[in-house]
């Protein structure tokens, strides 16, 4: 017989004893939890309050001192945390500074997503909604005014995308103070009510600019005190638009938005 044609006997199974018989008939045990997946959710939330801390530590810095007092050592050190911290989640002040300003953004449009409802305004006349807008627009420079003055530093040093950014924004607010007064353009005497409207709203927000670069001493020639501007602003809009009746009604103090 050749080798070729050779039979081969099949190995035999060695014989289990009962410990490896025991073993064998054992379930696996579980795979242990990927530690990633346990600790994502914790980690994301740790991200974000981080990230909120050095974004309050910079505004307030920024409130406080405009852009040379809002430096990276600085903010570490109102956060709470080191400047490697910092570096971790924003590649430098430049970031870190528009991230501020982005969140500031977004805060000012959920505050007034209701004043963009035209249906909010029904029933109201133009005098009480113009003195309402112009009311407001004050308002939030006033309260604003440093980190408005700080937005103005940066936007005038700032890339191109950033200052076509806040041209927007701009932009956008214009427009939508605008769709509410046109809504009552028969009541605009101005034999161009779509320019008076707009150009009126620039001129506002203009002295309000004017007025958050200085303090109250600039009014001191007119003899006009900080807290009648929104007023004398209203009248001077009002008498540009071609309205003479005067505001007798604050909707923002006598009803809720709907």
């Amino acid at each position: 017989m050749s080798s070729h044609s050779r039979r081969v006997k099949p190995r035999r199974r060695r014989a289990q004893g009962p410990a490896s018989r025991a073993a064998a008939s054992r379930p696996s045990a579980p795979r242990p939890p990927d530690p990633s997946a346990e600790t994502l959710p914790v980690k994301q939330t740790r991200s974000r309050e981080t990230v909120n801390r050095l974004l309050d530590a910079a505004e307030a810095l920024l409130i406080e001192g405009g852009l040379e007092r809002a430096t990276v050592p600085n903010i570490a050190a109102r956060a709470g945390l080191s400047v490697g911290v910092v570096y971790r989640r924003f590649p430098d002040k430049d970031a870190l500074v528009r991230a501020v300003y982005e969140r500031f953004f977004d805060r000012a449009r959920a505050a007034s997503l209701h004043t963009g409802n035209l249906d909010w305004w029904r029933g109201i006349a133009l005098p009480d909604i113009a003195r309402t807008l112009v009311t407001n627009v004050v308002a939030q420079h006033r309260h604003n005014r440093h980190l408005l003055r700080a937005l103005a530093a940066y936007t005038s040093t700032a890339d191109a995308a950033f200052r076509r950014r806040v041209d927007e924004l701009n932009a956008h607010t214009m427009d939508r103070l605008a769709s509410i007064l046109l809504a009552r353009r028969a009541k605009i005497t101005h034999p161009q009510p779509e320019r008076a409207v707009r150009f009126g709203l620039f001129v506002v927000a203009a002295a309000m600019r004017a007025m958050i670069q200085s303090d109250d001493a600039r009014l001191a020639p007119f003899g006009i005190a900080e807290g009648q501007l929104a007023d004398e602003l209203t009248r001077m809009y009002l008498r540009y638009l071609g309205v003479s009746r005067p505001p007798t009604f604050n909707p923002l103090l006598h009803r809720r938005p709907e």
